[in-house]
């Protein structure tokens, strides 16, 4: 029946022929025979598949022995809660029989020196200040010292001198005055009348506790005019580094750029500033600076020319009256003249001019608005 080479084995009513290449299961029972052909390809992954399903079988067996149901756990955790429970309550009934025998006045004294220490000074809050005592010291400028050669030369900023000494710009001080300078960052406040800490407090953002802590004050409420008070880390807010118009008035007769000759209108010209209509008033200085000169110059009649910081000059001309000396510092805003008519001009106004580096720009750019 099989052919030659064939391995085969019985099993009761089973025969098994392994071949070469496949197994031909063979059953022989009392309703015939049954023959079934498997390749051996096919018995190796029946048996993965059959190793595999041993080994979830097993592992899932674990996992249901070792961790308990939910409803398991919930009574686990339940008792766990009612055990600590239990504890605390015991625990605090001992607390409360352990001061139930101590002595009451002992307690009382307890409470009274607690009392006594929440109602003094010495646990009230207080805000961290600069331990540094607090020291004003005076400095005298000398010709061609900058403020920020002071301030480093001190040890403090340039806003602390310029906010203790009302100083109007960063880059520039007047030769030959006396400056006042605190030996920690802040500002130096001359109180005024009506004039209250609180008030200062708003303006500058430093909190009252702050300005008390540094001045050594009790009371916010009362300080007297004329007080000098320092306002630690405060910075000046009236600060102003362009420059300022030179007259009142704003109304400008004739731009700056090209135009017709206003006597002839016959050529073209380059106006190099702007003349400002102004009728014998006070002519101001645009910034502060060293006066470099002062007097006659042709047809811009009086001239004054003041040098500012930066390689900055600035000129105003037709002036019917000049109030100021060659070398002389000015400050800005300061009065150095009184506008006109004199010179190469068609009626009162202020020739003004500004010029940068050597070169004339537009004095509207630059100008406050």
């Amino acid at each position: 029946m099989f052919k030659k080479g064939f391995n085969t084995y019985k099993f009761r009513n089973l025969t098994i022929n392994i071949f070469t290449h496949d197994v031909v299961f063979i059953y022989i029972g009392k309703k015939g025979t049954y023959i079934r052909n498997i390749y051996k390809k096919d018995i190796v992954r029946y048996t993965r598949l059959a190793a595999m399903s041993l080994v979830v079988i097993i592992i899932s067996s674990l996992i249901f022995t070792v961790i308990p149901s939910s409803e398991a756990s919930a009574d686990i955790l339940a008792a766990g809660y009612e055990n600590s429970t239990e504890r605390a309550e015991n625990e605090a009934d001992e607390n409360i029989r352990v001061y139930s025998t101590n002595d009451i006045n002992n307690i009382l004294e307890d409470e009274k020196l607690k009392n006594d220490l929440l109602l003094s000074a010495k646990t009230d809050y207080t805000v961290p200040v600069n331990n540094i005592p607090l020291q004003i010291r005076t400095h005298k400028v000398k010709e061609n010292e900058s403020l920020a050669s002071i301030a480093k030369r001190y040890g403090v900023s340039i806003d602390t001198i310029c906010g203790s000494n009302n100083l109007k710009s960063y880059d520039y001080v007047i030769p030959n005055i006396t400056l006042r300078i605190p030996n920690k960052d802040g500002i130096l406040y001359n109180m005024k009348e009506g004039n209250n800490i609180v008030n200062l407090s708003n303006k500058y953002k430093i909190p009252v506790e702050k300005i008390l802590a540094a001045n050594n004050f009790r009371n916010a409420d009362f300080i007297p005019a004329g007080e000098l008070v320092f306002i630690p880390d405060a910075k000046p807010q009236n600060i102003f580094d362009g420059f300022l118009w030179p007259v009142s008035g704003r109304r400008i007769t004739c731009g700056f750029g090209w135009r017709k000759n206003p006597f002839n209108n016959e050529y073209m010209e380059f106006h190099k500033g702007l003349d400002i209509a102004a009728r014998y008033e006070s002519v101001r200085a645009t910034k502060y600076g060293m006066v470099s000169y002062a007097g006659w110059m042709g047809g811009y009649g009086n001239v004054v020319i003041i040098a500012h910081p930066g390689g900055w000059k600035s000129l105003y001309g037709h002036l019917s009256r000049i109030m100021v000396k060659p070398g002389q510092y000015v400050k800005q805003g300061q009065q150095v003249a009184r506008s006109g008519n004199t010179g190469r001009s068609t009626g009162p106004h202020l020739h003004f001019e500004l010029i940068k580096q050597g070169g004339h720009t537009n004095p509207r750019k630059y100008l406050k608005r």
